[in-house]
């Protein structure tokens, strides 16, 4: 098991008696290697998020040499003690994820001010041992937007024309709200006059909900629906090929399920931002503070756009390809600005009558 900080002092205070054995051929205690552990908030599965969180502690520490573990929580309670333990346990970064991690990584943070975390998806302001790697998801959604509304234009072979489009969310929250702006932001800009049906599932794991609400939605005129239910899209994608409309991945490219129907993916790189972690802590740079990662820093959009290799290769007409790299780059430079949801000020209360 790897030092505590109470363990670490007790062996570094006899320095001076292992150098002196040392002199006469005693062998040098190795230190101890750097580790890093996950813990993530639920069972990871078949979880795209949080898979992605995995990979990319997994691939720092074997590029690294950081030894590396996950732990998956079952539930909220568990997921503080968790948390704890891996502190108790010694680990030189503890990655977690999502705003369930904030309440305990919090505590944490000031009851262990030496202890490095990397939280996903949120930060917590004033914490300097406390990295949050934040994604603008809305970039990316606003994107496939736009590909959705070129599609439907019905200029594309395959592809049928339409004015209605569908979206099915995880849950209704003001984060993953910001997912439906950003998509019929993008849509609205290639089809002004567009009609938008949304549904929401109960949790971040719920397929059968996820399922009904787009079989409703493509009764009620949708050929093209955004799926952005985290585990609950396979139940978006089983309805697509069903019924042959169209619908987009997340978080990973998920058109590898269905590439017929899976027509892009809404790339999310957590897997970057949890690497660069593990690669600051072993490089001794590791900090605080909140790292934002959008179209700009190759972050978040669509998997033609941000990955090397898309596999399997694109299928999207070269003509939407070009419209869309073309307002990516309008993006990084400020000219379109995508409306961030969560920056939106809160509605104010109406006054009493």
């Amino acid at each position: 098991m790897k030092l505590t900080s109470t363990r670490r002092g007790a062996l570094l205070a006899g320095t001076t008696l292992l150098a002196t054995i040392a002199l006469v051929g005693a062998p040098v205690a190795a230190q101890d290697p750097l580790t890093a552990t996950y813990v993530s908030t639920g069972p990871i599965g078949v979880n795209p998020f949080l898979q992605l969180i995995q990979q990319g502690l997994e691939k720092g520490g074997t590029d690294f040499g950081v030894t590396t573990s996950v732990v998956e929580s079952t539930d909220v309670a568990a997921l503080a003690d968790n948390l704890r333990f891996a502190v108790e346990d010694g680990h030189d970064l503890i990655v977690a994820n999502s705003f369930d991690s904030v309440g305990a990584v919090t505590a944490l943070a000031a009851e262990f001010p030496d202890q490095n975390f990397a939280l996903v998806d949120t930060g917590i302001d004033g914490a300097p041992n406390v990295r949050g790697l934040v994604f603008k998801e809305h970039e990316g959604a606003y994107l496939v937007g736009v590909i959705f509304g070129l599609l439907a234009s019905g200029t594309y072979d395959g592809h049928p024309a339409s004015t209605t489009f569908g979206a099915v969310g995880a849950i209704d929250l003001p984060f993953i709200r910001r997912w439906l702006v950003g998509y019929e932001e993008g849509v609205r800009s290639v089809v002004p006059d567009a009609t938008f049906l949304e549904g929401w599932g109960s949790s971040f794991n719920d397929p059968a909900t996820s399922k009904e609400l787009a079989l409703t939605q493509f009764g009620q005129g949708a050929q093209y629906i955004f799926a952005f239910a985290a585990a609950g899209n396979s139940g978006i994608f089983e309805a697509a090929k069903d019924k042959g409309f169209f619908t987009s991945g997340v978080d990973t490219d998920q058109r590898s399920i269905d590439p017929a129907h899976i027509v892009e993916s809404v790339v999310k790189r957590s897997d970057v931002g949890v690497y660069n972690a593990v690669k600051d802590l072993a490089g001794g740079t590791f900090a605080g503070g909140f790292q934002a990662f959008g179209l700009a820093e190759n972050g978040v959009g669509p998997a033609f756009l941000i990955l090397d290799d898309p596999q399997p290769p694109v299928t999207l007409p070269q003509d939407v390809q070009d419209q869309v790299k073309a307002i990516a780059a309008k993006i990084i430079s400020g000219e379109i600005v995508v409306t961030d949801y969560l920056a939106q000020p809160a509605p104010s209360a109406s006054p009493a009558s």
